[in-house]
């Protein structure tokens, strides 16, 4: 999974400084310099002050505008992106004078940043933004005085080692972002300093092969992101001091099992993300703690082989399970009790399911979206799915083998509200079903009714009124592959 966009960062802290005077304690000036002065830079007027972009040149030109800028008086910039340049080293004192919130400093091969090149800007900056640059450890020294700092983006760098103490001084700091360098080290100080305000790590994308006993120092911490590195087991003791964090991600790594009481110690734990490991075993105490707090789980594509009912039993709050992409064959009569009662969004596709149990759905009295999509499923009759109709409003049963019989006559009723939608995406691929008899296939909504000799009870849905729509999708991505009508 990628990381998001520096974008969405500025947005998780909701964070606009707007002041009525510079940091110097000058009156603002919003007045970009002439352009000749600090060409090839442009400089634009915003609200809160000055955007200056430097992009595809070098640490000559740079420093020449930084040289016209500290000529100006009160001068606030808001923005300062330096992006693509050539820029291998940040010079002492470059920044000396000015003004500046926001600092990027992206794609632009800088590997040096010297003690004093941001010493001057510990007033003023709020997010430093140095990623997919080259840069082989954390600038300690460098930061030390931005004591205002809020976020700091150094993802996409060459970084090994984080050592202790590689973030003293940043005290305000709240988002911590180091996804994708080469860390297989953390040291156990690493972080000494950040508790207090620090509330999103991402160490992603990265070579640790356990969870770093650093971040259990960081007792505030909402979200801790360890997906895409190569951690191979976990232990309650690993997370003992995260007493806060709302949101785990442990996804892409190299589990086999979830052992009993792993997160034991995550009371507030909400979402928990498991998928893309290779688990293929969750023992039956795994999610002892997590009660009342988790809601979002995702366990798909590993290797469990059925839905593992003794550990979910104890989630009464759980609303979101996704076990798509694994090997499960079989779904137990009550592979869904004692908790199946809050779940909304159950995602079962890419399974080998044959049969769907008789009562099996009978506990999902919240369930609104199912996705059967990819099975081995021949028949779905209208009092399997009956406990659930109340309440479904999605379902996808797409890609497997159904046959075309009078059991499917009440699913027929439901696509057919679809038939005057505009969905292209809908019209290029339906659910279809084999006609035995002919050995041909026909979408679900043309099925030949008039020759399968269908009699009894009437399972057919026309009142609008009586039924939800279901609008079934074809290629939409495994959690947004539904809309509502």
């Amino acid at each position: 999974m990628n990381p998001p966009g520096w974008a969405i960062l500025l947005a998780a802290v909701g964070f606009c400084y707007v002041s009525g005077q510079s940091s110097n304690g000058a009156p603002p000036n919003f007045q970009c310099p002439v352009h000749q002065e600090v060409s090839p830079c442009v400089c634009n007027v915003k609200k809160n002050g000055l955007d200056i972009m430097c992009e595809f040149t070098d640490n000559y030109h740079i420093n020449k505008a930084m040289a016209v800028l500290k000529g100006k008086s009160g001068i606030v910039v808001y923005y300062l992106k330096l992006r693509h340049n050539n820029l291998p080293k940040l010079q002492s004192f470059i920044f000396l004078g000015i003004d500046i919130r926001h600092l990027t400093i992206h794609n632009s091969s800088l590997a040096v940043i010297e003690e004093s090149s941001l010493s001057s800007m510990g007033i003023g900056l709020t997010q430093l933004d140095l990623s997919q640059n080259s840069l082989g450890s954390v600038p300690s020294p460098a930061f030390k005085n931005l004591h205002h700092l809020l976020i700091l983006n150094m993802n996409h760098n060459k970084i090994s080692v984080i050592h202790s103490r590689a973030f003293e001084g940043l005290d305000t700091l709240e988002i911590l972002t180091l996804y994708e360098n080469k860390i297989s080290t953390i040291e156990d100080g690493a972080f000494k300093g950040l508790a207090k305000k620090l509330r999103r790590l991402n160490i992603g994308g990265n070579g640790l092969t356990a969870v770093p006993k650093a971040v259990g120092h960081l007792e505030n911490l909402r979200k801790l992101e360890l997906q895409e590195n190569s951690i191979s087991h976990i232990t309650e003791k690993d997370f003992e001091g995260l007493v806060k964090l709302d949101s785990l991600g442990l996804a892409h790594n190299h589990l086999r099992t979830v052992p009993p009481r792993a997160f034991s110690h995550l009371q507030e734990l909400n979402s928990l993300e498991l998928d893309g490991n290779s688990i293929t075993h969750i023992n039956p105490d795994a999610f002892v703690g997590l009660e009342v707090s988790l809601q979002y789980l995702r366990l798909g594509d590993n290797n469990i082989h059925q839905i593992p009912s003794d550990a979910l039993k104890p989630l009464h709050r759980l609303r979101h399970l996704d076990l798509r992409s694994n090997n499960i064959s079989y779904i137990a009569e009550d592979a869904f009790t004692g908790y199946g009662d809050s779940i909304t969004f159950l995602n079962l596709q890419k399974n080998n399911i044959k049969m769907l149990p008789s009562m099996g759905f009978d506990n999902l009295n919240s369930l609104e979206t199912l996705n059967l999509q990819n099975n081995k499923i021949s028949h779905i009759p209208e009092e399997i799915m009956e406990p659930i109709v109340d309440t479904l409003r999605v379902v996808d049963i797409m890609d497997n083998p159904l046959l075309c019989d009078c059991e499917l006559r009440w699913y027929k009723e439901w696509i057919k509200n679809l038939k005057d939608k505009d969905d292209e995406m809908m019209q290029k691929k339906r659910t279809v079903c084999t006609m035995e008899n002919e050995h041909r296939e026909y979408p679900v909504q043309n099925m030949p009714m008039d020759r399968m000799n269908c009699v009894g009870k009437n399972m057919e849905r026309t009142s609008a009124s009586s039924a939800p729509t279901l609008i079934v999708s074809a290629l939409l991505p495994p959690l947004l592959m539904f809309t509502c009508l």
